[in-house]
This record gives C-alpha cells, structure tokens and sequence, in this order.
C-alpha cells in the first residue's frame, strides 16, 4: 500500500520572514503494544517502506510543552533499611553493628508507634514515634502525553480537500481495525490503532514538494506515540459558514498524543561532574540491556537515525 502524504499549508516549511518550522507525524501499522510494522530489531527505526501515512504541518503556537515525572512514594522503614544495607554493602565490623544497631531502633520504634496507635500514650506526651521515613523510588510509571490543536482555513476546493484527507488519516490512525463482513464484526478481537512517530523540522528553502528536512536539534524529542484522543471542530468560530462546494471555512483539529516508550536517561551524569541537562532518550519497555557499554552504544545509534525522510525510498 502507498504511503499517504499531504501537507498544510501548501507552502510549509518554505522560506519566511522568520523561517517556517515544521513537525511531520508519521503513522505505522502496530505489531503489539511496544512494536510497529517494520521495525528493525538490531538497529532502532522504522523502515520507509512500511510507513502508511506522512503529514506535514504546522507547529501551532502553545505546543511545545513536554514534561518528566518522578514516581516517589514515602515508606515506613525505608531510612532503617537504606542505612543497614549501606553499612552491610561495606563488609565491614562497623558496617554490621550499625545495621544490628539500626534495626533494633526500628523494631523499638515500630513498637512504639503501634502502642501509641492503640492507646495514644507517646502522642499524650508530645512524643510521635519515628517510623524511620524515607522518599523512595517506585521506578517510571506515567507515559508522557502531547497535544497539537491545529487550526484550518482552507481558502478554495483543493486546500479544502487535503485538509479533509488528513483528518480522515488522523481518524484512521486513531480508530481500532477489525473486519467487517456484510455490515457485520466478524473478527474476535480488535486490533490496535496505529504508531505515530512526531518529528520537528527547520524551515528552508525547499524544493519541489516538500522542502529539504533537516530535523531541529534545539528541541525536545517524542517517542512513538498514539493518538489518544482527538477532536474536531467544524465550527470553532461559533459561525457556521461554508465554501460554495460546502466545506467548512474554519476547522480546528485537536490531537493527544501519549508516548507508548519510558523516557530513560543513559547517561551517567556523576562521571564528569557537569552540572548540564542530561538528553534522556526512549528505551523500549520490550528491551533487554545486558551491559551499560550495550546500552550507551545502542542510544547513540537512536540519535544518529532519527526518523527518516518520507522522500526516501
């Protein structure tokens, strides 16, 4: 099957004033929850030739907004146990007597804190028991979400026409697939919408078609994504007004996208004691890393084969 393409506007990524920045998002066929038809397993990227769709747009104002997340829960007895096993790790006689030293506090404390809970005895003082808290680390748990609200005014039939096209595309690529026979489900499961890459360009001079990409650096990047939600608006200027053909004058588009990849930083940012942002990259939940050397060498090659040219192939 081809890959679909369209752009809006017609001139994007072309030469401005300011030079026109861009994003394309391109969809995939999903293989399962982690993995996307053409997939390479030795080297990370999607192949051009699996590629179902290519749109080029606009970036709208107020978007380029991402965040990270750190999963911490408070737990009773966290501060005991990082210090004895800290002291245990050392193999050391002192090591060992502290840790012997520290888990008899705990047991005191976690005897007291249930006596004072049944009568309220130590809380009658002005004692609370200390219940040796400490802020722990529960691991990446939140898959980050981004959302593009694009806004359309398609000035005659042609650019009316591609921008129905790409939101038919969006609402392909957000929909579940199943087989329908005679009107009629006749699949056992529905199968999973598609994988979307999303990728910000500079803008250039371009050539015939779309312009020459050059993807920008200076921003953040986003992992492959889903569309988890998305809205249309035929109507977003409270007036309802139509082209002579009957489209729409104005049409807002708006899509959530979230991140089906964990952000992971690979980088050891104690080794050489620069106090500069650290890139995290996306890992795949799926991955097995076997040494840090295999971890590193294999993000490197993520930065250097970022998504490819739509053109190519």
């Amino acid at each position: 099957m081809a890959t679909f393409m369209a752009d809006f506007p017609p001139n994007l990524g072309f030469k401005a004033a300011a030079g026109q920045h861009y994003m394309i998002i391109d969809s995939f066929e999903s293989k399962n929850a982690v993995e996307s038809v053409g997939t390479n397993s030795r080297q990370p990227g999607l192949s051009t030739s699996t590629k179902l769709s290519s749109i080029g747009l606009y970036i709208p104002a107020g978007s380029l907004t991402t965040s990270y997340t750190g999963n911490y829960e408070g737990k009773e007895g966290a501060a005991t146990a990082a210090r004895a096993m800290a002291g245990v790790s050392a193999l050391s006689l002192d090591g060992i007597k502290e840790a012997i030293t520290a888990a008899g506090t705990a047991l005191i404390s976690n005897a007291a804190l249930k006596a004072d809970q049944t009568t309220g005895f130590f809380s009658a003082q002005g004692l609370t028991p200390n219940n040796h808290m400490a802020l722990v680390y529960k691991g990446p748990n939140t898959f980050r979400q981004h959302t593009f609200a694009f806004k359309f005014f398609p000035k005659n039939e042609p650019e009316s026409k591609t921008v129905r096209t790409i939101i038919e595309e969006f609402r392909f690529g957000t929909l579940p697939r199943m087989s329908v026979s005679g009107g009629t489900i006749s699949d056992s499961f529905f199968k999973s919408p598609r994988h979307h890459t999303i990728n910000f360009y500079k803008g250039g001079t371009g050539v015939s078609g779309r312009p020459g990409q050059t993807q920008n650096s200076k921003l953040f990047t986003i992992g492959k994504s889903v569309i988890t939600n998305m809205v249309v608006n035929y109507d977003p200027q409270t007036t309802v007004s139509f082209h002579p053909d009957g489209s729409p004058v104005a049409i807002d588009m708006t899509l959530t996208f979230q991140e089906i990849e964990l952000q992971i930083n690979t980088k050891d940012s104690t080794s050489n004691g620069r106090d500069a942002l650290v890139d995290a990259v996306t890992q795949n939940q799926s991955s097995s890393q076997t040494t840090s050397e295999q971890s590193r060498s294999e993000a490197a090659a993520l930065e250097l084969n970022a998504t490819p040219n739509p053109h190519e192939g």
